[in-house]
């Protein structure tokens, strides 16, 4: 049993941001929850805005997402049937802490000191809140 409060709240802390590690830091995780913060969006769209990014792989996200109470499963009905997915509050709530993590990774992992893993993204994905330019004139909604 820890004694000391400080202790107590550093378990805390350190059990949270694991938390958050082991959820965010799958693969495609935070590159999907980018994509949604414009709103809702299909699932082909989605495959779209993730370069790299199979309907498998993406399903199963999505599938880990939801169970996380992060996003959404909105099915509008037809014909024919539509189904969209978006944020909920709660990843709304990633928003600030997303953009502080691009605002690091901006300072702190230029390109010219380390080079990105994976395949390189299209410009309307790196930009934060800006996933999918192309939904906001008109097309994929």
């Amino acid at each position: 049993m820890l004694t000391n409060v400080s202790e107590e709240a550093e378990r805390g802390a350190c059990e949270a941001i694991t938390r958050v590690f082991v959820l965010l830091g799958k693969r495609w995780s935070g590159l999907i929850i980018v994509s949604l913060l414009d709103g809702p969006v299909r699932f082909s769209e989605l495959v779209r805005l993730v370069p790299g990014l199979s309907e498998r792989m993406l399903a199963e996200r999505l599938s880990e997402l939801t169970a996380a109470g992060l996003v959404e499963r909105d099915v509008e009905g037809g014909p024919p049937v539509s189904v969209r997915y978006g944020l909920t509050e709660r990843g709304e709530a990633l928003r600030p802490a997303l953009a502080e993590l691009e605002r690091w990774g901006q300072e702190q992992l230029v390109p010219a000191r380390l080079p990105a893993p994976g395949p390189s993204l299209p410009p309307d994905l790196v930009r934060l809140g800006r996933a999918g330019q192309h939904r906001k004139n008109g097309g994929g909604r």
